[in-house]
């Protein structure tokens, strides 16, 4: 009997080492504030608001060539928005909720969140807005600076049959 603790002790620590991280409150909330900006600002790209460059978040050099290419789509979607029968969207109310939150082995954190997002239309009348829900997976490196969106995709499995307002579908639901 004793050869089996034998060999169960040198599974132990490996098993330990496994083990999800903790991420400490403060962390959390600034990955939920980060989250929600980056969703206010990339639901703002397509209405009359006044624009700022970028998405309002620190991001990696990869991922900022990424958002420079979906900046000038959402540009390109807010110019066609602004002749359609109801008229451009004025402004947008998004709402972000974490549903998980996983540290990976590398320090970086996968975050699966669900955006609700309402992108209410210029001209009065009987419709006054569209609205959507869609579920997210963002990336997060810690950087000396803090957090830095590294990437922002699809959940696995996700089909994008119609995609809404200000999301794309690629190869592998990617943006």
């Amino acid at each position: 009997m004793r050869w089996v603790f034998l060999l169960l002790v040198p599974v132990l620590p490996a098993a330990a080492s496994a083990a999800p991280a903790h991420l400490p409150d403060n962390d959390r909330r600034q990955l939920e504030a980060l989250t929600q900006r980056y969703f206010e600002r990339r639901a703002d790209k397509i209405t009359t608001r006044p624009q700022a460059p970028g998405f309002g978040v620190p991001t990696t050099e990869a991922f900022a060539a990424q958002l420079q290419i979906d900046e000038a789509r959402l540009a390109d979607r807010r110019a066609r928005y602004g002749t359609s029968t109801f008229g451009a969207y004025s402004h947008a109310k998004v709402g972000t909720e974490l549903k998980r939150v996983v540290v990976a082995q590398d320090g970086s954190v996968v975050v699966h969140v669900q955006e609700v997002t309402e992108l209410h239309f210029a001209k009065p009348g009987g419709v006054t807005h569209s609205a959507f829900g869609m579920g997210h997976v963002l990336i997060f490196d810690r950087t000396p600076a803090g957090w830095t969106l590294a990437a922002a995709m699809h959940p696995p499995g996700s089909v994008c049959k119609v995609p809404p307002e200000t999301q794309f579908c690629g190869i592998h639901s990617a943006r």
